[in-house]
């Protein structure tokens, strides 16, 4: 595979609940007709603190200095991450005709990562030279791919890409982080509606839902029941995704009708999965399903995604949906249709064209740290490196190059890759990684990473150690995830293809 990602790591879930009001936001002509989701997070990505949780409910357990990270679940995620990338990738070639760009660019294979796999895990990449022969097979439909890169997707008639405003009947939603740093989302499929909890993620394009066919692959999970909806129709097409291992999500599509955040998109094309991998099942991964926000052309159904099927009939008054992801309590939530300029410094708001739209890849102008002792500061990216970035809201870690990692860490004093985790994940002494949260450049803007959030926790109750939040393992691109998008507002501009940054308010 030309894109080796090796890297443990976290994804960052958004969580809609079912529970909290949802409100119009109101204030200034940016917030007019969206919809504002409330998050709420709860910071979990360590092994809970000691003691029963209120009411049994993980959810509501929160860090605290005797926890610790959970090595276990930072490995399993290695795994998942890498699979989504895998078969994005894959599918970008099928539908485009033409390898993604940044498959081509070098990568390589955290340091001592094959050592530290444990019997029956794997790794879902493969070596550059052996992408190219195994590219087509990783992501199979019973469509042919089309053969010029604007050929519909899917080989059959494009959907129906209706959406409607619900008046009279809306989802109440909100967003809260539960066990291992998930944000898991509730949205409704079908009529009568059936609720799914999904990974709400920029890095991917696809719904994949458990089917109500599935194996015991998919237990733990709500399934997706297609004889149990009047609006749903097979679209007599399956899809694979397969990875290093052997294993496989795999199963049919379906049309059906999804509501998000009190829209709906009519005869959306969803993934009704009759097996999954291992890295999605319960309880390594807790959604019921997926749901990307990416561009078409990384679908692996090779279909409209959600948001893009809403913005198709211009029933949005902005094609554009904005994060504020916080760890303090009433300053986070998803805005949909629109951004919330209550949120953030309108002064301080940057925007940066998307390279290509597939990924939200957007350039990275420069990545640095303090020096230490009187050190000068490190710079491991500059507008000469030409490197290149993906806004990611399902991962968490900034992700990149084992090199430019090791360059990161150099000189400090007690920094090693933790090899309980592997995958290019490091350690630092706790009292100084707050020294070493790096600013991040977008254009001509500088966004500087809180030591708060750039600390993921200790390694182990008592130790001095703590987990940093830039990893190795990837390649010689960004991958920018939750430890980033904490410290800004994020606008996500579908209409103008194109990323925004704010300070937060």
């Amino acid at each position: 595979m030309r894109l080796t990602l090796t890297f443990a790591m976290l994804f960052a879930i958004l969580s809609f609940s079912p529970s909290p009001i949802l409100t119009f936001a109101s204030g200034t002509s940016n917030n007019e007709n969206t919809i504002r989701v409330p998050l709420e997070r709860k910071w979990v990505i360590t092994h809970p603190p000691p003691g029963p949780s209120p009411n049994g409910n993980l959810a509501s357990r929160t860090n605290s200095a005797t926890s610790c990270v959970n090595k276990q679940f930072l490995k399993s995620h290695v795994q998942r991450i890498a699979e989504k990338y895998h078969s994005t990738l894959a599918a970008y070639e099928l539908n485009t005709g033409s390898p993604h760009p940044l498959s081509q660019v070098g990568s390589e294979l955290g340091e001592g990562f094959l050592d530290n796999l444990t019997p029956g895990s794997h790794v879902s990449t493969l070596p550059a030279f052996k992408m190219a022969k195994r590219r087509r097979s990783d992501i199979d439909t019973t469509s042919d791919a089309p053969s010029t890169p604007n050929a519909p997707l899917g080989g059959a008639p494009p959907v129906s890409e209706v959406v409607q405003r619900r008046h009279t009947k809306r989802d109440d939603i909100s967003l809260a982080e539960v066990n291992s740093n998930m944000w898991m989302g509730t949205i409704t499929v079908g009529t009568p509606p059936q609720s799914f909890t999904v990974d709400f993620d920029t890095g991917s394009s696809d719904l994949i839902l458990p089917a109500q066919s599935c194996d015991s692959t998919c237990d733990g999970h709500t399934r997706y029941d297609p004889t149990q909806t009047s609006s749903s129709t097979n679209m007599s097409t399956t899809f694979s995704m397969a990875y290093g291992d052997g294993s496989n999500v795999a199963g049919t599509q379906y049309a059906d009708n999804v509501y998000m955040g009190g829209y709906e998109a009519v005869n959306q094309t969803l993934g009704a999965a009759t097996t999954y991998s291992s890295s999605l099942q319960f309880p390594v991964f807790l959604p019921d399903g997926l749901l990307g926000m990416g561009f078409p052309t990384i679908s692996v159904l090779r279909a409209s995604p959600v948001f893009q099927t809403m913005v198709s009939s211009n029933a949005l008054m902005q094609a554009v949906f904005g994060f504020a992801l916080s760890s303090e309590a009433g300053k986070s939530e998803l805005t949909i249709g629109g951004t919330n300029t209550n949120m953030y410094q309108e002064s301080t708001l940057a925007y940066i064209s998307v390279s290509l739209a597939a990924y939200w890849q957007i350039p990275l102008a420069g990545v640095m740290r303090g020096g230490l002792n009187g050190a000068p500061d490190v710079v491991v990216a500059n507008k000469t490196s030409y490197a290149q970035a993906i806004i990611d809201t399902g991962t968490t870690l900034i992700v990149t190059s084992d090199s430019i990692a090791q360059q990161f860490y150099a000189n400090v004093t007690g920094a090693k890759l933790d090899t309980d985790i592997g995958g290019g994940v490091w350690s630092v002494p706790c009292d100084t990684i707050g020294s070493l949260a790096p600013t991040l450049t977008f254009g001509s803007s500088n966004f500087t990473v809180s030591a708060s959030t750039f600390n993921l926790g200790p390694i182990s109750n008592g130790s001095t150690d703590c987990i940093a939040g830039l990893a190795g393992g990837g390649s010689s691109w960004w991958i920018i995830g939750d430890v980033f998008l904490q410290n800004v507002y994020t606008v996500f501009d579908v209409a103008n293809t194109r990323v925004g940054f704010a300070d937060l308010a």
